[in-house]
């Protein structure tokens, strides 16, 4: 396993596993208590699995708990944007593509927005999280927030829940 930092936004890291390949596919270790992973609390309280269509945008949404993202079928582009106002890197944002063929996992902080684009359709997210879903405790920031200027990629129209196209932006979150 290997854990490489990320500059642009503090806290998180992309973790390349060690992957086992032979005739017969391969066997990745997705997670263990045994190792250690940068400000997770080694604790998986719930696990969770989102599949997509195609140009679906999912987030940005904010929780406060940290999780580890997977991609276990096609192909999404994952981001992580800085929402904790007393961050060094508030208002960074970091977007790096995952897919099924990828040994790579994204680890987000607790506090950032996380989301994702989906660019096949039935892509899966698995993700891990440190928390359970509690909607009192969490949030959403607008996909397209002009604070934040995410480059998503380009496509011919996005697909958005209702809840994240109404999502407000950093401004009005915070004013």
């Amino acid at each position: 396993m290997k854990i490489i930092p990320v500059e642009e936004v503090d806290g998180v890291s992309l973790i390349e596993f060690d992957r086992f390949t032979d005739d017969r596919g391969y066997f990745q270790e997705m997670y263990s208590t045994a190792k250690d992973y940068p400000h997770f609390t080694g604790t998986s309280r719930q696990t969770n699995v989102s599949v997509s269509a195609k140009n679906v945008v999912r987030g940005l949404h904010v929780a406060p708990f940290a999780k580890l993202c997977c991609c276990l079928r096609g192909r999404l582009y994952d981001v992580i944007a800085d929402v904790r106002p007393n961050s060094k890197t508030y208002k960074n944002w970091y977007g790096v593509w995952l897919d099924e063929k990828s040994n790579k996992q994204l680890f987000v902080p607790k506090g950032c927005a996380h989301g994702f684009y989906s660019a096949e359709d039935d892509t899966m997210l698995m993700y891990m999280q440190d928390g359970t879903y509690n909607p009192y405790y969490e949030y959403e920031v607008n996909w397209k927030d002009s604070q934040i200027g995410v480059k998503w990629p380009q496509a011919d129209r996005y697909i958005l829940s209702h809840k994240d196209q109404m999502a407000k932006s950093l401004k009005d979150l915070y004013s």
